[in-house]
């Protein structure tokens, strides 16, 4: 019994978000029928007919394409027709009627008036193919070889290497401008040229100014020693250059994992219907430092009084005119602080006082919402507070700019899934597919920084 194979699907006219959202669909684990490909290679389609965008698009493609006009597939409408032979979907969008929709397109692709016929070959016909591509790879080789004939004669012809052509070539353009008087006396290459010709005529001079110009000779070859031997250090000094930045730049990589595995964990997915899975993905806020950064933002912001967190080894202050910390904690002691467990009464909120040198010293401060959306990435590392209920919707009110908060992998894609329809963290895991850290921390710092509807 033969196999049947994955149709193919491609979507038109669909927004940017619902494209992200049917892309994670059909690329997921519980869909089995159709294979995502572009609109111009697939055997059926998916089109958004809902919008006078989509309409455009759809029609662009049919001009496009003219043999797509035969191809069955799915319209997404507002209650309008469908144009023929495709099915019809009326709005709005669920993945389950969606499912159901893809069925009945799969059992029609299945019918025999929808399967292309293969025509029949015979053997002459393979045969002759045979021969085609046997007599190409013939012709191929014979190139082949002779090109690399060429190349091994032209090695004998001029067996110098490309540094060396180049060193035979910087010597003849010295000796032709030294003829041509183009170089001053005193360049040391020159110089060796030169004495060379004074040492010859030094020979019908005389004896002692044979020994004169030999001293000079002497000279001129010593300084061309002393330039060779600074390049050579100018050379040791640029590959020591090479290789630190190759040092630093493997430190700046090995660092960024280090700072994605403090933010997202190791922790691999738990089955949350097991009560001991379940536990290993919850944390407990009320012993953490977070939940303190967060009243000190909102208080500041009602009472337009700088707030300090007390109890740390350090100094963390909001300043509700800025809208944002004077902290002196450093990246490893943040880090430390973020995972601590502090005791009963250890932490405190306290109004106080600004100077003006604590305002001025810029250097110190951080933004409000970006130390909160780093300190819940540090604190959450993967898991999920227990005050989040895994199976109540939520929706974001406005999408992270990761252009100034620190990402995380698959961030954008929560992002717009988030911002276009309510899911619960159990829905967003079955649809998305992606691994339960990643939408753990999202969801930990984006509700921290509350862009979560309540």
């Amino acid at each position: 019994m033969a196999i049947h194979q994955k149709d193919t699907i491609g979507l038109i006219g669909f927004s940017s978000s619902e494209q992200t959202m049917l892309e994670l669909f059909f690329n997921g684990r519980q869909q089995k029928l159709f294979t995502l490909t572009p609109a111009d290679k697939a055997s059926s389609l998916l089109v958004d007919l809902s919008t006078a965008t989509g309409e455009m698009k759809y029609l662009k493609h049919q001009r496009l394409n003219p043999s797509s006009s035969s191809l069955p597939g799915i319209a997404l409408t507002n209650g309008d027709d469908a144009p023929e032979g495709y099915l019809r979907l009326k709005r709005p969008l669920t993945l389950s009627a969606l499912s159901d929709v893809l069925e009945e397109l799969s059992k029609l692709l299945l019918e025999p008036s929808n399967q292309s016929a293969q025509p029949a070959v015979d053997r002459q016909t393979v045969f002759a193919e045979w021969q085609a591509r046997k007599q190409a790879g013939v012709e191929a080789m014979q190139k082949w070889n002779q090109g690399k004939r060429l190349h091994d004669e032209s090695k004998k012809i001029f067996p110098l290497d490309r540094h060396g052509v180049q060193e035979v070539i910087s010597k003849a353009h010295l000796v032709m401008a030294h003829r041509r008087n183009e170089v001053t006396p005193t360049d040391p290459a020159i110089a060796v040229v030169s004495s060379d010709k004074d040492s010859t005529a030094a020979v019908h001079a005389g004896a002692p100014e044979v020994t004169i110009k030999a001293e000079q000779k002497t000279e001129k070859l010593k300084t061309v020693a002393g330039v060779l031997g600074n390049n050579k250090v100018q050379k040791v000094a640029v590959q020591q250059e090479t290789q630190s930045k190759d040092q630093k730049s493997k430190s700046t990589e090995n660092s960024a994992d280090v700072r994605l595995h403090d933010y997202c964990g190791h922790l691999p997915d738990q089955d949350l219907s097991d009560p001991s899975g379940l536990r290993r993905v919850r944390f407990n806020l009320e012993r953490c430092l977070l939940p303190w950064v967060e009243q000190a933002v909102k208080v500041g912001r009602q009472s337009q009084q700088s707030q300090q967190v007390l109890g740390l080894p350090g100094v963390l202050i909001y300043l509700p005119s800025l809208d944002s910390f004077f902290c002196d904690l450093d990246e490893d002691l943040l880090l430390h602080m973020a995972r601590a467990k502090f005791s009963l009464g250890e932490l405190s909120l306290t109004a106080i006082e600004i100077s003006e040198a604590v305002i001025n010293e810029t250097s110190r401060h951080i933004v409000a919402d970006k130390l909160v959306w780093k300190l819940a990435l540090l604190t959450s590392r993967g898991r999920i507070s227990e005050s989040v209920d895994l199976n109540k919707p939520l929706q974001l009110i406005r999408k992270p700019d990761f252009n100034y908060f620190e990402t995380i992998p698959h961030a954008r894609t929560l992002s717009e899934l988030w911002y276009s329809k309510r899911l619960s963290p159990i829905q967003m895991l079955s649809e998305s597919s992606l691994p339960q850290r990643n939408v753990f921390t999202f969801l930990v710092a984006a509700y921290a920084v509350g862009y979560f509807n309540p």
